[in-house]
């Protein structure tokens, strides 16, 4: 009484499965969309930490030769933005090169961010990329 086939068929009923018979299908189509959900997020992560790497570098290069050339930001803006490339000739993207009063080169550039998957999480940090730099003129001294 009680003992089952090694099929898992119940002997009162032959050819008919136990409770659990089609769940592990149903499991698996759940379990694999969770999978790729936290793959999609972990690659626009990854997108986004890269874009803000880059900027941030464009940036502090910019401040850098902005200063060798003695507070010329034309030329310099022009630089970063090709070697933004794509993301840099886009209209939402805004370099700005100032010259202080202090004697310093200050360079923000920000604009929306490439990881468009993050936008599901609302507003706010990581739905822009703004990174700034700053360098003193290089001044030369005469002899």
């Amino acid at each position: 009484m009680g003992a089952s086939s090694a099929t898992g068929e119940s002997p009162s009923r032959p050819g008919r499965c136990h409770g659990e018979c089609g769940a592990s299908s149903i499991a698996s189509v759940f379990g694999v969309a969770i999978f790729l959900g936290f793959m999609l997020l972990s690659t626009q992560v990854l997108v986004h930490l890269y874009a803000s790497s880059t900027v941030s570098a464009v940036a502090f290069d910019t401040a850098r030769r902005a200063s060798g050339l003695g507070g010329d930001c034309g030329t310099s803006v022009v630089n970063a933005r090709t070697r933004l490339g794509t993301w840099g000739a886009q209209p939402g993207v805004d370099i700005r090169c100032d010259a202080t009063a202090d004697g310093r080169i200050e360079v923000i550039i920000s604009g929306p961010s490439p990881a468009r998957g993050l936008s599901i999480f609302g507003t706010g940090l990581i739905d822009r990329i703004e990174r700034g730099a700053s360098f003193r003129h290089e001044l030369e001294i005469g002899p």
